[in-house]
């Protein structure tokens, strides 16, 4: 199989499994978000999160991305996920405490990235 067409499958296989997350009780909650971020810059989402609830996430970029997941504790900035030089990720985060956790999204390239995010706050029961 080509690469292109084993990388068509795989984002196939991604979407399919996002596009599942409204059945957990969350219908209305999936956003959708289709940006360029510029060369050395970034693109932030943040959203509050209980101790009872998860983050889903999904990306996929044209091009190598830094993606991570912040949250201002004190004032100190920490990175329960860290992902770097990636096109394309996935993942569900569950938040040690109750806070604002933000997504980002930076590109090192000196050129810009177009990057599609999905992402859903899901209740765990």
């Amino acid at each position: 199989m080509r690469p292109s067409a084993y990388r068509f499958g795989a984002f196939l296989a991604a979407s399919a499994l996002l596009c599942a997350l409204p059945a957990f009780g969350q219908k209305g909650n999936l956003k959708v978000i289709t940006t360029s971020v510029p060369s050395t810059g970034a693109h932030k989402e943040c959203l509050s999160l209980r101790q009872s609830q998860s983050l889903r996430y999904w990306f996929r970029a044209d091009g190598p991305l830094n993606f991570d997941i912040q949250v201002k504790v004190k004032d100190q900035t920490e990175y329960p996920v860290r992902h770097d030089n990636v096109a394309m990720g996935s993942g569900s985060f569950v938040p040690k405490s109750a806070d604002v956790y933000c997504m980002v999204l930076t590109n090192p390239a000196h050129r810009p990235v177009t990057v599609r995010l999905e992402f859903a706050r899901v209740n765990n029961r």
